[in-house]
């Protein structure tokens, strides 16, 4: 299952091999390119500092929402107020169409542009919060990623958001330090 919040949110990412430097891809056009194109946005890439600015609070207040969820802990009001602020910015009305088949409601959506991107980003995590099993929202265990994930296992036991990359990556590390810690107490 995708989302469009957990990829707005995990823009802002580290590198998973270990360095754990950080990399806002909230500036980058390559990654703006690709993120519009899988979610068919129509928009101009954001660079405006003031937009800029706006779409990292956006994501902090999701990923900060994010880690309350895992740590059992209930959301900073101010965090939910501003994901609230954002679905706010995008009014819409439902409306009864007719078909051959019968009747239909839709919705209407009247914002555009940034307001609608952000709208639809925050509206997806709210969707995500309110309708997903919560146990599923997890972030990632290797501390150099901590990329925030939906946990699809069967017994919702994943650690890593990806098992062939991060899972083996700690797989090794940890094997590394037993043989380590192995030829010390020789």
């Amino acid at each position: 299952m995708e989302w469009i919040c957990l990829d707005f949110i995990n823009s802002d990412c580290r590198n998973w091999r270990g360095s754990g430097q950080r990399e806002d891809r909230l500036t980058k056009p390559e990654w703006w390119q690709y993120f519009a194109n899988k979610w068919e946005l129509q928009v101009p890439l954001p660079s405006d500092p003031k937009l800029l600015l706006a779409l990292r609070e956006l994501r902090q207040q999701m990923r900060n929402v994010v880690e309350a969820v895992a740590k059992g802990e209930p959301p900073d009001a101010g965090d939910l107020h501003g994901i609230n602020q954002a679905i706010a910015a995008v009014p819409s009305y439902r409306r009864v169409v007719h078909q051959p088949d019968g009747f239909r409601v839709e919705e209407v959506v009247l914002g555009e542009g940034w307001d609608l991107v952000m709208g639809r980003i925050a509206a997806s995590f709210a969707e995500l919060l309110a309708d997903a099993d919560l146990r599923r929202l997890k972030i990632c265990e290797n501390r150099s990623c901590l990329w925030v994930y939906f946990d699809e296992s069967r017994n919702r036991s994943s650690r890593w958001c990806d098992d062939k990359t991060c899972g083996n990556l700690m797989k090794v590390r940890r094997f590394r330090e037993r043989q380590k810690n192995k030829g010390e107490g020789d």
